[in-house]
């Protein structure tokens, strides 16, 4: 039996943090996630955002944002040793050891959900877990924000199955689009990440860090584009009661 995801970073801390920080295509993707929250988030929440919630946060990296932005800014995540990371950086926020798709949060609905690195690495049953449980905390008309960093449409995964390289990636855009509905949520915008990263060449820092990235990205970022990039932030809207 495969293990659940559940239990793949219950040891995991600070290793996490340097392991993204050192993959050239995780540093980048991190680097333009936050960019995109930084400009998505203000607009989505122009009267300034009350409560918000960091699904599966690891070791804060999502959660640091919210944290100097929402009046009462919470994260969950099952594991101790990831949160004793996240706690340094976010002193603002209300942490909890627990797994929410089993005990639900005591908390006050919230206005935003953010899942990060977490829908593209569960199993199938998971997901559909863990929508369930963020719809019961999120309010009706509530977003949840989320990424998709295993998208086995995107060039860089058909070019490698061309090749004849066998990759465990089953969460294309059309999947997750549908995992959201039938949990009661209606995707609103999708922001492409990397569609140019076609090649093993381009992942190098002179590229990453080149006005040249910079141009190709807004390429990424056109709504025909998302599906197609190795990674996505898809913005959704709980429209259910």
């Amino acid at each position: 039996m495969i293990p659940s995801y559940r239990l793949s970073h219950l040891a995991k801390g600070a290793d996490y943090d340097l392991a993204l920080a050192r993959d050239p295509l995780d540093a980048y993707t991190a680097r333009r996630e936050r960019e995109i929250l930084l400009g998505l988030l203000p607009r989505l929440y122009p009267g300034g955002l009350r409560r918000s919630l960091d699904f599966a946060c690891g070791t804060g990296r999502i959660t640091q944002l919210l944290d100097g932005m929402a009046e009462q800014p919470y994260a969950v995540d099952v594991s101790a040793a990831m949160l004793a990371e996240a706690a340094r950086k976010c002193p603002r926020t209300t942490l909890f050891v627990q797994d929410m798709t089993l005990d639900p949060l005591a908390i006050e609905p919230v206005e935003l959900v953010t899942a990060f690195r977490f829908f593209g690495n569960a199993e199938t049953e998971l997901r559909a877990g863990a929508l369930q449980a963020i719809s019961r905390v999120l309010v009706p008309g509530g977003y949840l924000v989320v990424n998709n960093h295993r998208n086995p449409w995107s060039v860089p995964a058909v070019l490698l199955r061309a090749a004849g390289e066998r990759q465990p990636l089953d969460l294309h855009y059309w999947k997750l689009k549908a995992l959201l509905r039938r949990a009661g949520f209606r995707v609103r915008r999708t922001y492409g990440i990397g569609g140019w990263l076609y090649r093993a060449k381009l992942l190098r820092p002179e590229v990453l860090d080149s006005r040249r990235a910079d141009v190709l990205e807004r390429m990424s970022r056109l709504r025909v584009a998302g599906p197609w990039c190795p990674d996505a932030v898809i913005v959704a809207q709980r429209v259910s009661s």
